[in-house]
């Protein structure tokens, strides 16, 4: 990551404990920079809130989880409409309103 020209450098003293620094030198060699580099990589590739790609994902579970209620939903409603509910459907409906509630409480602690 180069700098752009006529840019000054400055020079950050910090420090680390030996297991953030052993963990600093594995992940930027595994991404082939040096531990500048990285640092730098890292404070300019970040998202404005440091939890938002935690979020992001649980975010997706449960639009995942919604989605799959609201097929349940459509099924439980033709299967009433054609006489056919079963108890097993409803079951499956509540099990899978536990998961939302989970994700929600999840979503919620972060």
């Amino acid at each position: 990551m180069a700098r752009p020209k006529g840019e000054n450098t400055l020079r950050k003293h910090f420090k680390l404990t030996e297991e953030t620094s052993r963990i600093l030198a594995e992940r930027s060699k595994a991404e082939n920079m040096n531990e500048s580099e990285y640092i730098r990589y890292l404070l300019l590739n970040q998202s404005d809130h440091p939890r938002s790609r935690e979020l992001e994902l649980e975010v997706m579970r449960l639009r995942n989880e919604i989605n799959k209620i609201g097929v349940n939903v459509n099924q439980i409603v033709k299967n009433s409409n054609s006489h056919i509910y079963n108890e097993s459907d409803k079951m499956e409906l509540k099990s899978k309103i536990e998961i939302i509630k989970d994700l929600v409480e999840r979503i919620s602690s972060i």
